[in-house]
């Protein structure tokens, strides 16, 4: 398994459907270039298993911020979510920050947890769409 610093955009799963609408891009050229342009701030993370893309992950280093972590289905528990977590913590060491924040889904929670993360607090993330998502929000000192 590798870690590229490239986009790429893969689906999330255990969502309700228009949750999953409303979060997900669909992995087409158009949004991978997109991505690229990064006018999010947005530093992108690739994994792959046998040179296919299988997951990504970002990080927006001025604000500390963990933005996204997700791996399809087909190559959970295969250590590429964990991979890319590791692999934005480095950066964000490199970086010089203290440490990590985020915002998760319900689902992502114990993945977190498991990589050292902890709850500040626990409420309701709205989407760009306006649509609400149960959301626990958690940090980790690097």
């Amino acid at each position: 398994m590798a870690v590229d610093r490239r986009a790429a955009l893969v689906g999330v799963r255990r969502q309700a459907p228009e949750v999953i609408e409303d979060w997900v891009v669909p992995p087409t050229k158009q949004a991978i270039e997109y991505l690229l342009l990064n006018a999010a701030g947005e530093t992108p993370l690739v994994a792959e298993v046998d040179g296919e893309v299988v997951g990504i992950g970002t990080v927006v280093l001025p604000s500390g911020e963990l933005r996204a972590c997700y791996v399809e289905p087909r190559a959970t528990r295969m250590g590429c979510g964990t991979a890319l977590v590791r692999e934005i913590e480095g950066m964000a060491r490199e970086y010089g920050l203290p440490r990590l924040h985020l915002v998760a889904s319900l689902n992502a929670e114990s993945f977190y947890a498991s990589l050292g993360y902890v709850v500040r607090e626990r409420g309701e993330h709205v989407l760009s769409s306006g649509r609400r998502m149960a959301a626990v929000w958690m940090e980790r000192t690097l």
